[in-house]
């Protein structure tokens, strides 16, 4: 036990000498360094600094915020004379060994969540200082930055987001921010994405007054292009058998109004569910987007084929009026008294007996012609058909006819002109967008 305890000790006297080595390394490296002074102060010089930008992925691009997440890692260059000298290779460090070095002080500017201006101890932070003073500083960023979106093409569109970086601290009189040379757009190494393509991007470098002070600030600009895949099979395809399946109504009874108007109310809800189900999750923006006008045309083909039914019915409805008036004419012309005889007649012994012929052999009683015709009469009463006069089709007859034509002809125009404006549409829509 006590031999267990001496390795003990040993190998932490080993570790604290090492230690103690690498610290008074650090120490005699740094000596007579001022980390609170950027490098050429004294000669009244500004730092160039010059910068690379890796995008390892990126995160999901929420439209209801408008912010979109970047992982990568932002790298700065800049000599420093003051280290130039000191050592005959390169020196790494790491951590908290970093805040001994005077380093510039980045920050997104439309970055709602970043990790930036954190300590070096919380971030990945490394730092390479080459014997002739050149530095290189490397930090690994997560930006949680917004990105104004135009969704008037939604989701037919193309989006354009930006990271903008800058000193926080420092104007163009003390530090100037550039793009490293010979690099003209982000490295992505993952640009995969669930619902955007990632199209490309570009750099560009400028100066911009705030408070009367000049900063040196540096742009990413990133354009996306949404898939549409996934619209298609949620929004799209069942949108246009929502709207086939309204034209079933033309093939329907006439007077069935009531299945007519069942399912084209059972339509409009369905296509309000997916206008509203989508809308739900996007910003409350003020203007209409590509797939509202095609929602809202949807609707507005299936609201018209109810107007379709409804107009269709008042002609059928009509016809069929007209066709009982026509039925009772007979009826009334007889006599009260013959009707009420006729009418018990018909409640005990039938509609129907047998008559005797008279005497003559010839039915030329009056009351058996008022008989015949009431029959007629309350026949065609029950089975909606036309009680004809003497071989002539009157005016009333003529109208009904005329009332039935008229809610065919509805009816087949309708089953050509529906579809075939829904078509010129669709491809009126497609190419436009």
């Amino acid at each position: 036990m006590k031999l267990l305890d001496l390795y003990i000790w040993l190998l932490l006297a080993v570790l604290l000498t090492f230690y103690k080595a690498d610290a008074d390394t650090l120490a005699e490296f740094f000596k007579q360094y001022d980390k609170a002074l950027p490098p050429g102060f004294e000669k009244g010089d500004r730092v160039v600094i010059k910068c690379t930008l890796y995008v390892e992925s990126f995160g999901n691009i929420e439209e209801a915020n408008m912010e979109y997440k970047v992982y990568g890692y932002f790298r700065q260059y800049w000599n420093d004379p003051r280290l130039a000298g000191r050592f005959n290779r390169t020196l790494t460090l790491h951590g908290g060994d970093i805040d001994k070095l005077w380093t510039p002080d980045p920050f997104c500017y439309n970055a709602r969540e970043s990790n930036m201006m954190m300590p070096n101890e919380e971030t990945h932070t490394f730092a390479h200082i080459q014997p002739n003073g050149n530095l290189e500083l490397s930090k690994g960023v997560t930006l949680l930055a917004s990105c104004v979106m135009n969704l008037q093409e939604f989701p037919l569109d193309t989006q354009t987001c930006f990271l903008r970086f800058g000193s926080y601290g420092h104007s163009v009189e003390e530090i100037v921010y550039e793009w490293f040379p010979g690099q003209t757009e982000v490295l992505v190494g993952n640009s995969e994405m669930a619902q955007f393509e990632y199209k490309g991007s570009n750099l560009s470098s400028k100066f911009e007054l705030f408070s009367e002070e000049k900063f040196s600030i540096l742009t990413a600009t990133f354009y996306f292009h949404r898939r549409i895949g996934y619209f298609l099979i949620q929004v799209y395809f069942p949108n246009i058998f929502v709207v086939v399946l309204s034209w079933i109504v033309f093939w329907m009874e006439k007077d069935d109004i009531g299945n007519r108007m069942a399912l084209g109310i059972t339509t409009i809800l369905t296509i309000m569910f997916l206008l509203g189900s989508l809308n739900g999750n996007l910003p409350k923006v003020s203007y209409p987007k590509a797939l509202d006008w095609y929602l809202l045309v949807s609707f507005s083909f299936v609201f018209f084929s109810l107007i379709e039914c409804l107009i269709v019915f008042l002609f059928a409805r009509s016809a069929a009026d007209t066709q009982e008036d026509k039925a009772v004419v007979k009826k009334r012309r007889a006599p009260l008294a013959t009707r009420i005889c006729l009418a018990l007649k018909n409640c005990f012994f039938g509609s129907r007996t047998h008559r005797r012929p008279s005497e003559t052999g010839t039915p030329n009683d009056e009351s058996t012609r008022y008989q015949d015709d009431v029959e007629m009469a309350y026949g065609a009463t029950k089975t909606n058909s036309v009680l004809v006069d003497d071989g002539h089709f009157d005016e009333t007859t003529l109208r009904r006819n005329r009332m039935m034509k008229r809610a065919e002809v509805i009816d087949s125009a309708s089953r050509i002109l529906f579809p075939l404006a829904f078509v010129v549409y669709n491809v009126y829509y497609w190419s436009y967008y």
